[in-house]
């Protein structure tokens, strides 16, 4: 027998202890991740077990309207591109430069040229494995492209420079890295000859969650919304080498763009994250086959610091606070001051001699309005009619095409209301005009004419007035509605309408035609102080979410006094908190001693044991819920509330499936947790809004309620429906505008499409969640007027129109208090004012970090769900379990299961049916690895041990 060495076997028992700990602390966090581990496999927890009678039940309550995978596959990349075709806005086109001939002969510029942007970072993620390159699409579309050129970027010298964004944890830098002019050799520059009928420079930027567009100065010479040093020279070579030269521009942000005047630049283009099936729209537009339709969702502006929001954008701290996740604040001291609310409103002001014309002037601020965009076409617009109804006012306008080539043309409808004494005293703010409605001609053939017909709702001359009777109301005075291609345009056409020319300091003549006027003879403060979906009264639910709270002598930006209320940063960027701000921002949640424990573990005695099929279709308000929910056991109800992280338990004693829950704003997607995915990236939401087609959108809302069916991912954490406060949020592009009538509009149409299918969308992020910087925590101050106006508004639509069934809170702080804890957010304006019915689930909470966003606190204020995956965190302890809190937990359960119920998880569970719970496939994997890997380690100690007595025998 072979003697085996002390070093050897000391070896094989450290190795062996080493694996058996390996496999006890994996098997501990195995349990503890049991959730998302089986979500990333795509494994199940439990089946449905039908019985004889479910042969006669058609239990498949949502249903494909496609034969295949291949077709739906099919029809998504279609629409996709249909997207893009439609969202790309023609921001320039000299001498007619655009179309590009059949068969021209191309040069792509700039790095970005094989480094397209087709979605962003961590919940923008997109697989483009498989996406056609823009060598690929141009090809397509009939164009011969400069293969030298190309090369050079993609495996040459140029190949070394690529922009950069953060990680996911927001770490690394946001850099341009455009290939320096020095790097371009002489085979380079020799094959632009070969290939001169047009330059195509494309200028690329991208974002992503957790970090906001950095502001500084880059090392190449300039901030990230402007073009560098680099790129200039590459401008400069297209200019003085080609004779025609197309800028395209791929970014969700808005960049500064005046180097489109700066240089001899015939045409350029803008669009935003496009997503893996959008390339061969660039193409099809440049050939010519697809007219341009698309409209800016935002207003670009020469500087992108100019907009008042700009003084309050950044990492401000509380000096004095110890709180956990409670030392960052913002003020949007701009109050309602946003995009063209701001641009627009200050212009006006200039005309009526409000405000000097040296302080402002409209030319050198605004390069393209909000609502902005070209054709290859021309329309004329005719016969403007608004003719008004009991609730509403019925638009007519008659579009005719007037141009050679067919095309589509979006008709845009813009409000102003009067800002009266009554406003001023009582510090309400007006913009001079907010869109209030919008619609999308078909194609319009040359000589051809469409009407177009516009609905807009009376409660749109509604404003929030705070001071005065705490309520919404309509002010007297002349309210105008005009028609325009831009928000520009259509204020001008008010102007005019007004009796201001140029000498006023107007820098276009209106069109009078394009305007009506309405008036209000008294202010009626009555009319929107109930709301119209619950009969509730609406009162002041924000006053704690206003700075005025704690610093009662601030103001904010007021058109009033531009130059006396113009923002600065507050606090220079390091609060000193008061006393009072400093408690509450501490988690904190009360208890009524008045409250009874619900009953747990019942079954009722006149309607035996239910299940969650009953209850399908039936009305939140339906009395029967309390029986079912007296059937659960408090164990139930609180592992169901607690673990909601990317999937939802299973609830068998009342045959309720687990279901699947996934991120993504372009589409379900499988890039964040796996789970064996198979669906549809779409572009970005900056370019869904660019389309400014609702009908569009709804159709996409579709074909991601397919995904959902086919993948079974009942849950989608999408859309993102804030707003672009400023050019440089990171996650601008997964969210529609800055704009909040048009984000709401289409996150409700893309809502309704989704839910048609039986997914239950969760729309987000619940509010004040315009910047990454400190979004974990940190206390966003807005007042009550722009808080609801322009914050909350996309989601009151979405709650009204789409009928959503989902929400996400924000991970900040509205005021002094997380978001989720807020129950004048949570509770008196979602579910009290707008009449929401389904679940609130909190933003990432897998963490300890995360433990600001208290359970306790969240339940009492009307959020549901944690999105949590870890089985150790947010467990309620006995004492924690009082009459109240548990309370809260059921009806947290009530609006869990009335959303899970009526949704496609049901597919397939019929009454008679039954849930049994299942080990999912990969804990057998862990079993067997147990056994294996445990029977290695034993044995190779048993044999080692046994050699080493026998030995000891021998030499004894």
């Amino acid at each position: 027998m072979k003697k085996i060495s002390k070093t050897a076997a000391i070896s094989t028992y450290i190795v062996s202890i080493i694996l058996i700990i390996g496999l006890i602390v994996g098997n501990v966090y195995a349990e503890k991740y049991s959730q998302i581990i089986t979500t990333y496999l795509g494994h199940s927890t439990d089946k449905i077990v039908s019985s004889k009678d479910d042969t006669e039940v058609d239990s498949e309550y949502y249903k494909s309207a496609f034969t295949s995978a291949d077709e739906m596959q099919t029809e998504g990349e279609r629409i996709s591109q249909e997207i893009v075709e439609e969202g790309i806005v023609l921001l320039k086109n000299d001498n007619d430069a655009l179309p590009l001939k059949a068969g021209s002969k191309i040069s792509l510029l700039g790095q970005s040229s094989v480094d397209l942007v087709y979605g962003a970072g961590i919940s923008g993620l997109v697989d483009t494995n498989k996406a056609p390159d823009l060598l690929a699409a141009l090809t397509g579309s009939g164009f011969e492209i400069n293969k030298t050129l190309w090369d050079f970027y993609k495996t040459g010298e140029g190949s070394s420079y690529r922009k950069e964004v953060p990680d996911i944890y927001g770490e690394g830098p946001y850099a341009v890295n455009e290939v320096p002019a020095s790097v371009y050799k002489d085979e380079v520059m020799k094959s632009f000859s070969d290939y001169n009928d047009a330059a195509v420079v494309v200028i690329g930027r991208s974002g992503g969650e957790s970090s906001d567009l950095t502001t500084a100065v880059l090392p190449t010479g300039s901030h990230y919304l402007e073009i560098d040093d680099n790129e200039r020279d590459l401008l400069k070579m297209a200019t003085e080498t080609f004779d025609k030269v197309i800028v395209l521009i791929n970014a969700s942000n808005t960049l500064e763009l005046g180097f489109l005047e700066e240089y001899d630049i015939d045409a350029a283009i803008v669009v935003g994250a496009i997503g893996p099936h959008g390339a061969n729209a660039i193409g099809e537009v440049l050939n010519g086959n697809v007219n341009p339709s698309g409209k800016l969702v935002d207003t670009y502006a020469y500087d992108a610091f100019s907009s008042p929001a700009m003084k309050n954008f950044g990492n401000y701290n509380i000096a004095n606070s110890k709180v956990t996740m409670g030392n960052s604040y913002m003020v949007y001291a701009e109050g309602i001051y946003v995009g063209y609310r701001y641009y627009e409103t200050r212009y006006e002001d200039v005309v009526l001699g409000n405000e000097s014309a040296a302080n402002y002037d409209y030319s050198t601020q605004v390069q393209f309005p909000f609502g902005y965009g070209l054709s290859y076409t021309t329309f004329e617009w005719s016969d403007y009619n608004v003719k008004e109804l009991d609730d509403t006012y019925e638009v007519s306008l008659n579009v005719t095409n007037t141009g050679s080539v067919a095309g589509k043309e979006v008709v845009q409808i813009y409000m102003q209301s009067p800002y009266t004494e009554y406003d001023k005293q009582n510090k309400i703010e007006k913009a001079s005009a907010e869109l209030v409605g919008f619609a999308k001609t078909s194609a319009i053939e040359p000589g051809k004419s469409e009407t177009v017909q516009i609905e807009i709702d009376k409660e749109e001359m509604k404003t929030y007035d705070t001071h005065g009777y705490g309520t919404y109301i309509v002010d007297a005075g002349t309210y105008y509605f005009a028609a325009g291609r831009n928000a520009h345009d259509a204020l001008n056409n008010i102007l005019t309408a007004k009796g201001k020319t140029a000498a006023d300091h107007m820098d276009d003549d209106g069109n009078t035609a394009l305007v009506k006027d309405f008036t209000v003879d008294q202010l009626d403060s009555t009319t929107y102080k109930v709301s119209t979906d619950t009969g509730n009264e609406i009162t002041n639910q924000f006053a704690d979410v206003d700075i005025k709270k704690y610093d009662p002598s601030f103001e904010y930006l007021s058109r009033n006094d531009w130059t006396g209320t113009w923002p600065v940063t507050y606090a220079d960027g390091s609060m000193t908190a008061s006393q009072e701000f400093l408690a509450d921002l501490e988690i904190s949640h009360t208890e009524d001693p008045e409250a009874v424990m619900p009953a747990t573990g019942k079954i009722n005695e006149e309607y035996g044991k239910l299940s969650a099929a009953m209850f399908i279709g039936r009305e939140y308000d339906d009395k029967l819920w309390d029986v079912l929910l007296d059937q659960l056991t408090v164990d139930e109800m609180t592992e169901l509330v607690r673990m909601g992280g990317y999937a939802t338990v299973p609830i068998p004693s009342i045959n309720l499936p687990a279901t699947i829950n996934k991120d993504g704003p372009a589409g379900i997607s499988g890039e964040l947790v796996g789970g064996n995915v198979q669906a549809v990236a779409y572009p970005g939401e900056v370019v869904m809004a660019s389309t400014w087609n609702v009908d569009l959108i709804r159709e996409l809302g579709e074909l991601i309620g397919e995904d959902s069916l086919s993948n079974k991912v009942a849950g989608w954490y999408a859309p993102g429906v804030n707003i672009h406060r400023t050019p440089f949020g990171g996650r601008n592009f997964e969210y529609f505008s800055e704009d909040s009538f048009l984000s709401g509009k289409l996150a409700a149409s893309e809502v309704a499409g989704v839910q048609s299918k039986g997914a239950f969308a969760m729309m987000k992020h619940f509010v004040l969640n315009e910047q990454e910087t400190n979004r974990m925590g940190g206390a966003m101050f807005a007042n009550e007027q722009t808080t609801r106006e322009l914050y909350l508004q996309p989601f009151e639509t979405t709650v009204r129109e789409g009928e959503v069934l989902g929400a996400m809170a924000s991970m900040n702080r509205i005021g002094a208090r997380w978001s989720g804890g807020h129950k004048g957010l949570m509770t008196e304006t979602l579910r009290n004012e707008w009449g929401f019915k389904g679940l609130v689930i909190t933003d990432q909470a897998s963490f300890p970090v995360f433990a600001y966003q208290d359970i306790l606190e969240g339940q009492e204020a009307g959020t549901n769900l944690w999105l949590n995956t870890d089985a150790n965190l947010w467990k309620f302890t006995k004492d924690q379990l009082t009459p109240a809190t548990v309370s809260n937990i059921r009806e947290s359960t009530h609006a869990i299961l009335y959303t899970i119920i009526n949704s496609n998880a049901m597919n397939g569970v019929s009454v008679t049916s039954k849930i049994v719970a299942v080990l999912p496939l990969w804990k057998y994997w862990l079993i067997a690895a147990n056994i294996v890997i445990g029977l290695i380690a034993l044995g190779a100690m048993f044999i080692v041990s046994r050699k080493l007595i026998k030995q000891k025998r021998i030499s004894g």
